[in-house]
């Protein structure tokens, strides 16, 4: 406890293979990284710690600049916080940085830019290395047809045809950036996706549609239907999960 036993705010930034856990959030059918993470930090700080993160990922999805905010009593210097507590965390979750936050800092509600990637590996074969990092499609794509649906993605739009049936979400309109395409050569193929805030499942319905447009199986002026209506065909495909990172939170832009 500090000289005062006031609490201070602790901000995070976490790296994570999601393989094996069924989400970042705590559910009752499985381990979660929130779980994981709260656990060490309990034990280091040796009270209770609960944590807010900027990105409620699904399970197999993985984070490379995930956030969290948490308040502690610990008198513990930050750098020792954030180093100390790496030996209570299983080998698949690193602390990448620890910083004291302003008292009324909160990971998820102060966030302004949430960044995600997505990588598909386009060739016949199938990977048999990094596997649980990238999908595959054995298809040939298009790229400039899935530039086409970035572009139509792009803006202000009605998202509820590219959530998940059970995303509770109250406000589907929202900004998205236009997708970028990169290609990183061997087939490997990299899509960003910016957003203050996605739906459940958007981003991986959203890279579903681009890669069944390129592969020819959806047309353009159904993504067009689908942002129009709200109704989502069955080509509008979820993509797995594990081809999915949180890449980065930006909370000054």
């Amino acid at each position: 406890m500090n000289e005062q036993g006031h609490k201070r705010v602790i901000r995070m930034t976490l790296e994570y293979d999601g393989t094996r856990y069924v989400g970042w959030q705590r559910q009752a059918n499985g381990v979660s990284v929130q779980e994981k993470v709260e656990e060490a930090l309990s034990r280091h700080l040796g009270e209770r710690i609960r944590v807010t993160a900027a990105g409620r990922t699904d399970a197999g999805v993985h984070a490379l600049g995930q956030v969290i905010s948490f308040p502690t009593t610990s008198s513990l210097p930050v750098r020792a916080i954030g180093r100390g507590v790496l030996p209570y965390l299983p080998r698949d979750i690193a602390v990448l940085d620890a910083t004291e936050a302003p008292p009324n800092f909160n990971a998820r509600r102060h966030a302004r830019l949430r960044w995600y990637r997505y990588f598909i590996l386009n060739r016949s074969v199938a990977p048999a290395v990094g596997k649980a990092f990238v999908t595959h499609v054995p298809y040939k794509l298009d790229l400039s047809i899935m530039e086409e649906v970035a572009q139509i993605l792009g803006g202000h739009h009605d998202f509820r045809a590219f959530r998940a049936k059970t995303c509770t979400a109250v406000r589907t309109v929202l900004t998205m950036h236009k997708p970028e395409i990169h290609e990183l050569g061997d087939g490997l193929i990299m899509i960003d996706f910016k957003c203050q805030s996605f739906l459940q499942n958007m981003v991986r319905i959203m890279a579903g549609v681009m890669v069944n447009c390129a592969r020819g199986k959806m047309s353009r002026d159904a993504v067009r239907e689908m942002l129009a209506t709200g109704v989502r065909p069955n080509e509008a495909v979820t993509l797995a999960p594990h081809g999915l990172f949180l890449y980065k939170v930006l909370y000054h832009l």
